[in-house]
């Protein structure tokens, strides 16, 4: 897909990620756009474009947020090459299974993204992140995938390109 067309889209997503989505709260957290599309992307299209999508997202999401610059860039990347990984067999397997995906890849993006808070000197509780906001939004991401996978398959049946096999 045309680099013209993914990074306006992307730090569009960013920039509502980061001025609309958090006044959507459900279960006191709130979703994650930018790793969704990134999720979803890497789901289709395999782990470098996955990782290719969370390092142009992530870059977008740290010029718009408050925290440390790279920590979202970081740990996009991470999710993207992670959901990648399986591309093919998931995709064509259950319908859960993206679903599965979206709660691992939320679970890795949080963990990365604390990391690089703590090491950039920033407190974190662990323990408590973990299970009052990580998982929770790993499971409100996982309920919201079909919501951004459905459309991104179509927009990459659109503009795909079959490879010629001979």
């Amino acid at each position: 897909m045309s680099i013209y067309f993914v990074v306006p889209l992307l730090a569009a997503v960013a920039l509502v990620q980061t001025t609309i989505v958090p006044r959507l709260t459900v279960w006191g957290v709130f979703a994650n756009l930018p790793l969704l599309f990134v999720v979803s992307w890497g789901l289709l299209r395999g782990r470098k474009e996955g990782a290719v999508w969370g390092f142009v997202a992530g870059l977008a999401v740290d010029l718009f947020s408050g925290a440390p610059f790279g920590a979202a860039t970081l740990a996009l990347m991470a999710s993207g090459f992670l959901a990648g990984l399986g591309a093919a067999s998931i995709l064509h397997a259950h319908f859960a299974l993206p679903l599965a995906v979206a709660f691992l890849t939320t679970v890795v993006y949080g963990l990365c993204f604390m990391a690089v808070m703590q090491i950039a000197g920033q407190p974190v509780i662990w323990w408590e992140s973990f299970w009052r906001i990580l998982l929770p939004s790993a499971a409100l991401n996982a309920v919201l995938m079909p919501l951004v996978l459905l459309p991104m398959r179509s927009l990459y049946d659109r503009f795909h390109q079959q490879d010629v096999e001979w």
